[in-house]
């Protein structure tokens, strides 16, 4: 089921994320900005807004009590017990909508981490493939074949403790090149991604089960009968580059899509 719905949501992002054929910094900001609007609507829908008012216009109060009796001690202290009470109200008023967020900013954060938390390898870069198996599984029985456009440049390397086997692989040709993974008989595919052809970087293809596809909605899960719980290919990081400056895509995205959403919340008289 969780395979389905990851199918579906990832289609529907390669759409909001087309545009980084052309631009990732242009996908960024419209992602951002998109993702400041619709978070501060939530917002809006799911949150007590009288309530926030008043705290908010309660905590003001109290700070300016403290401003203009501060040679008092007795207001003083009273204010600050009024503030600190205040300040909960408030913070328990966005308990709810920061719930209804949760699900959806996941979502997204894994989604646009699928295309812009690693980058392709190079021709000629290598990386390490690992697969990772139920225990009891003969790991003698775990190999490792490529499409033309990856070269396997090692024996198998067994870990028993882990329950894993290690190949390094080499970029041979661009593209969206395949990894073929057989486990006791069984096979799989695992897709592996060499030179600049956009779209998703699927770093692990993991088995069956809400939490590992909620994580790695890239590819279809591993096959039931297939023993295996991962094949992960080891891709280097990705970064966005500002003006000679290398980041992580995280961070421009959440200064655009914070300031994007307290430029609306006037226009759209929203209490934050």
């Amino acid at each position: 089921m969780m395979g389905v719905v990851n199918s579906v949501i990832t289609r529907f992002f390669d759409l909001v994320f087309a545009p980084s054929a052309w631009s990732a910094w242009a996908a960024l900001v419209f992602v951002s900005v998109i993702t400041g609007a619709v978070l501060l609507m939530v917002f809006r829908y799911t949150s007590n807004q009288r309530g926030i008012r008043a705290a908010k216009d309660q905590i003001i109060s109290h700070l300016l009590e403290v401003l203009l009796y501060r040679d008092d001690i007795r207001v003083v202290l009273r204010a600050q017990a009024r503030l600190a009470r205040d300040n909960l109200r408030y913070l328990g008023y966005a308990l709810v909508p920061l719930a209804f967020m949760i699900v959806p900013v996941g979502f997204l954060l894994i989604q646009t981490d699928l295309r812009f938390g690693h980058r392709p390898l190079e021709e000629g870069e290598s990386a390490i493939v690992a697969v990772a198996v139920d225990p009891g599984v003969d790991l003698d029985e775990v190999s490792l074949s490529a499409s033309s456009g990856i070269a396997v440049e090692t024996l198998p390397l067994r870990i028993p403790a882990l329950d894993e086997v290690d190949w390094r692989v080499r970029a041979v040709a661009p593209g969206r090149q395949e990894l073929r993974i057989s486990v006791g008989g069984r096979e799989f595919t695992k897709e592996i991604v060499v030179g600049s052809v956009g779209g998703r970087v699927s770093a692990a293809r993991v088995a069956s089960g809400l939490w590992p596809q909620f994580l790695h909605p890239g590819e279809q899960p591993i096959p039931q009968e297939v023993r295996a719980k991962s094949a992960t290919v080891s891709y280097p990081s990705a970064e966005m580059s500002l003006f000679g400056w290398r980041i992580h895509w995280v961070w421009p995205w959440l200064i655009i899509s914070m300031a994007f959403g307290y430029a609306l919340k006037g226009p759209l008289r929203v209490q934050v």
